[in-house]
């Protein structure tokens, strides 16, 4: 046997559970009728062409519960009291495809998940309680005579996906490795009339209702719905940040005007406080130099007094510790000696006529 070189090839699948509620015709140990099986999800796809037989493993309470199915439909329909996880293994076919055997699970639900503790008497019987997964069965590298089997299943065209090479090996359900030439073996759109399967989809002609249809038109749905709630939302974020940068110049404007006001109220100030000089200092025998004078807004020195030891006060100003009395200097004006600080008449007179 030959095995096709970097060809992976995709089989959907899907299987799940019906089950119903038997109402009044229930019983201690028969409360519900379930139907547990193993589909296509293209209902035109033949499994029978992949596969050589399906064996569902059921509870151990139950008669007979291996059950082995050669051709399609591949189900069993049963009744039972209670839930319980029964096993599906999948062989491919003998001879033809040198693949091993895929293992499934499925937790067959006789109650609705919203009320799982719902009576049966209080169940409706033409109400289904259904549980259904999708999945993929990948084969890398198949063998080439499974690889056409496979293809023929369809009674529609399938389509080829072309990404690059791939590495050869692998096993069954896993995903395809990327770089790889990927075949669906069962494509929903086809431009030619699909054929008539040669058995039915199912035994029961109410479990085959409520069997799920899937596509691509539910995805691109989705991902359209996602497209424009992002879109929205880029507008909003957009819209609040313009915002944001407008209200952010309103407060740099209000800084820089609150910043002009302050430059103009502390130049004001200076020039308040501009009429009135001090210098402070003392002159003693220590040799420490200092003078006092306080000039007012005409300019005119008020209140100085020079003693002997150098010391000046203004003001009747207080100092530190007790002060040392001191001589008066006096000077010799006209002949007249006058104390320091003091001007005679003669003096007075005498200025007046220079």
């Amino acid at each position: 046997m030959t095995r096709l070189d970097n060809i992976t090839t995709c089989l959907p699948i899907a299987y799940g559970s019906v089950a119903f509620s038997l109402g009044e015709k229930a019983d201690e140990y028969h409360t519900h009728r379930w139907t547990l099986y193993l589909r296509s999800p293209n209902p035109t796809y033949d499994l029978s062409n992949a596969i050589s037989r399906v064996i569902f493993q059921l509870h151990p309470s139950f008669a007979q519960p291996t059950r082995e199915l050669t051709k399609p439909p591949f189900e069993v329909t049963e009744t039972g009291w209670g839930e319980f996880e029964a096993s599906i293994r999948i062989v491919w076919r003998e001879g033809v495809a040198d693949e091993r055997c895929t293992m499934l699970t499925h937790g067959i639900k006789l109650y609705p998940s919203n009320n799982p503790q719902l009576s049966n008497q209080t169940q409706p019987t033409d109400v289904a309680v259904v549980s259904e997964k999708y999945d993929e069965v990948v084969f890398t590298n198949p063998e080439e005579e499974f690889h056409r089997l496979l293809l023929e299943g369809n009674t529609e065209e399938y389509c080829v996906e072309d990404n690059g090479n791939a590495d050869g090996g692998g096993d069954n359900m896993n995903k395809p490795e990327s770089n790889s030439t990927t075949i669906t073996t069962s494509a929903i759109s086809t431009a030619t009339t699909p054929s008539k399967l040669p058995y039915p989809l199912s035994h029961e002609p109410s479990v085959i209702q409520y069997f799920r249809t899937y596509g691509d038109e539910q995805d691109v749905q989705a991902m359209i719905a996602a497209k424009q709630f992002l879109e929205k939302e880029l507008r909003n974020v957009k819209d609040r940040l313009m915002k944001a940068d407008e209200e952010l110049e309103e407060v740099k404007a209000a800084l820089t005007l609150a910043k002009g006001g302050d430059a103009g109220t502390g130049a004001a100030g200076v020039t308040s406080r501009a009429g009135a000089v001090g210098v402070t200092g003392a002159v003693g025998e220590s040799g420490h130099v200092g003078s006092s004078r306080t000039t007012g807004a005409d300019g005119t020195a008020r209140n100085t007094t020079v003693g002997k030891s150098g010391e000046k006060s203004s003001g009747g100003g207080g100092g530190v510790g007790r002060p040392k009395k001191s001589k008066a200097k006096s000077t010799t004006v006209g002949g007249e000696s006058v104390p320091s600080g003091k001007k005679s008449k003669t003096a007075a007179a005498t200025t007046a006529a220079l």
